[in-house]
């Protein structure tokens, strides 16, 4: 005969509500994996655009320390340099390394650059803290065989001249760098 038919509704519902609990976590693990997979997805179109966009490996680049420039094997030498700035300038440094480029598809591939009259560049690290920033005189960038809007470049290793650096530090602290 089976069951009476109370327990037999209030196993209809216990099924029923299994069911029900069975389509929610399967809807939030759906979810959750549309979220993570939505995430990934916008980091890589991120980095894509970011990378390839701006065509990195096409310019030049400069390294910030001695240490990095060892590292890149673009290091020539250390230049002489005495420091007119009432603050401390902590790692800074100005030495000559060979000029590069970034590998098409990352940043850590040094590509020394060859096939250019100016292989050298002088390079210090320009902002040694938040508070400080260094940059070569306009004046002075037209001592050197070649140059952009900030930085020198060189046929040689070799600096032609006393090469000055402002020193532009918070509260309108500054300061001057002779390199040579």
């Amino acid at each position: 005969m089976g069951l009476p038919r109370i327990l037999q509704i209030g196993r209809i519902k216990n099924k029923t509500i299994g069911i029900m609990k069975h389509k929610i976590i399967l809807t939030l693990i759906a979810i959750i994996f549309i979220i993570i997979s939505f995430y990934f997805f916008v980091g890589y179109i991120s980095s894509y655009f970011g990378w390839y966009g701006y065509k990195k490996w096409e310019h030049r680049n400069g390294t910030t320390s001695i240490q990095e420039s060892k590292k890149r094997g673009v290091f020539v030498r250390n230049l002489n340099y005495t420091v007119d700035f009432s603050d401390s300038l902590y790692d800074f440094i100005p030495y000559i390394e060979r000029g590069f480029k970034y590998g098409l598809h990352s940043s850590t591939i040094t590509e020394t650059i060859t096939q250019t009259k100016y292989p050298y560049q002088l390079a210090f690290n320009n902002r040694p803290t938040d508070k400080i920033t260094i940059s070569i005189k306009k004046e002075d960038l037209l001592k050197f065989d070649s140059s952009n809007a900030n930085w020198g470049y060189l046929k040689s290793d070799v600096l032609p001249d006393t090469i000055i650096l402002t020193v532009n530090g918070y509260g309108m602290k500054s300061g001057i760098i002779k390199v040579w």
